[in-house]
């Protein structure tokens, strides 16, 4: 039975919103941590503490050690041991245990890839008010990855997710309206979903906040956004935006990148 102890555990995890997005194919260590509420003050948990914790049948506890086992954060990587632990707590109805779920399926940490069980479990996230799993689900279903190719309901579970603060979809959302719309209006539309992605911590809402910002003619504002863009950006990503900088028709921003090292562009 979970004592009252157990039950107070609180977690609180940092994602680095580029590590934990649907299309990359590799996971990175999120930056989760454990705290037990007490009345003196918060104190940070032990990885061997949140482990009995886990054992003792507090949900919050088992994904956070299911989150230590895949990351091998204080303790050996266990894709496996970690998967059987987000399925318990998924078991007790817990939506970020529902999202972990469809992230094993979708990336086949432990399981074999299943895109058409990992939307199931984005669903069933989302469904319980899950901003992740609601980003998740609607990039498979952008793509059409286990589901139909549907635009209209990967919409809507953007617009979901971006209404839960996920910087993420606001981005993705701002180049649906920037490449399927036209007009002014679109135009407008776009550059407020890029800069709330950009306000909200997404290096890519960034890029293309500066982007779109240069290109109404706000060089500066626009050049600042891009460099903050570059220099938190993993490097293939990085990459991709220098090549895009180099090519663009814009002198201000060709001016970025003419000819210099994308890695060099992280001290900028």
């Amino acid at each position: 039975m979970r004592s009252d102890r157990a039950a107070r555990t609180r977690i609180i995890i940092h994602r680095d919103i580029a590590r934990t997005v649907a299309e990359e194919p590799q996971y990175d260590v999120l930056y989760v941590r454990f705290w037990d509420p007490g009345q003196a003050g918060e104190r940070e948990l032990t990885a061997e503490e949140l482990r009995v914790r886990a054992v003792q049948g507090d949900v919050e506890a088992q994904i956070g050690w299911g989150h230590k086992l895949l990351d091998g954060a204080d303790v050996p990587r266990d894709l496996a041991a970690a998967y059987r632990w987000f399925r318990l707590a998924a078991g007790a109805g817990h939506a970020d245990a529902f999202n972990m779920m469809g992230r094993c399926y979708e990336l086949g940490w432990s399981v074999e890839p299943d895109a058409r069980e990992a939307a199931e479990w984005y669903r069933k996230a989302s469904d319980k008010g899950h901003a992740w799993g609601a980003f998740n689900l609607g990039c498979l279903l952008a793509q059409g990855r286990g589901v139909p190719v549907d635009p209209a309901a990967a919409l809507t579970q953007l617009v979901r997710a971006a209404r839960r603060g996920n910087a993420s979809a606001m981005n993705m959302i701002g180049r649906y309206r920037e490449q399927t719309r036209e007009g002014a209006r679109a135009a407008r539309s776009a550059g407020l979903w890029y800069r709330w992605a950009a306000e909200g911590g997404c290096f890519r809402g960034q890029f293309h906040h500066g982007r779109s910002l240069a290109e109404a003619g706000q060089a500066e504002e626009g050049r600042t956004w891009i460099e903050r863009a570059l220099a938190g950006a993993p490097d293939d990503y990085r990459r991709d935006a220098v090549a895009v900088l180099r090519t663009h028709p814009l002198a201000v921003l060709r001016e970025l990148a003419p000819g210099r090292d994308p890695d060099q562009l992280a001290d900028h």
